[in-house]
């Protein structure tokens, strides 16, 4: 995948199998393409509430951000963490490089996602008051946030669209550029290290979204 500039990730749709592959009314691709438009939209407001002061993460916000990216589409399924339907645990079952994963429970979602976000919101505090806005600590914070919410998977589909969300604005509450990936593969690859890597298994992603934000700087 090569995202365009300003709509990260058009031009592609869900598998069949997914809840969100076609919205009623719509073709997959129109479906795809609402959502991207929905999430360009969200991280512009993002990028303009962000400079009056940081945003506090909580899983009422994530909620909250995948709602407006699939709401129109999807409203019984938008904005809500992975619970119980029909008697049944809403599991989801992921792969990414070749290696597959399952959420986490239902029952746990809820704790997980707030304990996700916690970490997030205190490790952004220390973060402000010493460190530079450029300092590969403040990217290392906001990839965390990122790899745990792609690894708790909150929500029944669009996991990697909310998360891409959660990634930016975390980028942005530490005054930094957001960040799109132009080499999903790798980005695939650095995500797997993360998920099961040892000995600070964050880093090489974070290292490698360093490098784009001052690529696209740059450029």
């Amino acid at each position: 995948m090569t995202p365009s500039h300003g709509a990260p990730f058009r031009g592609f749709h869900d598998d069949e199998e997914s809840p969100f592959f076609c919205a009623a009314g719509h073709t997959p691709e129109e479906t795809w393409d609402i959502s991207v438009d929905r999430l360009a939209q969200l991280l512009v407001k993002l990028g303009l509430v962000a400079k009056s002061g940081a945003i506090e993460m909580s899983p009422e916000l994530l909620c909250s951000w995948h709602r407006e990216i699939f709401g129109e589409l999807f409203p019984d399924r938008a904005g809500r963490l992975r619970g119980f339907r029909d008697g049944q645990a809403e599991h989801v079952y992921f792969g990414v490089h070749d290696r597959g994963y399952r959420g986490t429970t239902p029952r746990e979602l809820r704790r997980r996602v707030g304990k996700i976000c916690t970490e997030f919101n205190t490790a952004a505090i220390a973060i402000r008051d010493s460190a530079p806005n450029d300092s590969i600590d403040a990217v290392h914070a906001a990839t965390r946030l990122y790899v745990k919410v792609l690894r708790a998977h909150p929500f029944v589909d669009g996991n990697l669209r909310a998360g891409y969300v959660s990634l930016n604005t975390g980028l942005l509450t530490l005054g930094l550029d957001t960040v799109e990936f132009t080499d999903l593969k790798l980005h695939d690859e650095l995500l797997g290290i993360a998920f099961v890597g040892k000995h600070d298994p964050y880093r090489p992603l974070a290292e490698h979204i360093a490098e784009t934000i001052g690529d696209t700087k740059s450029g």
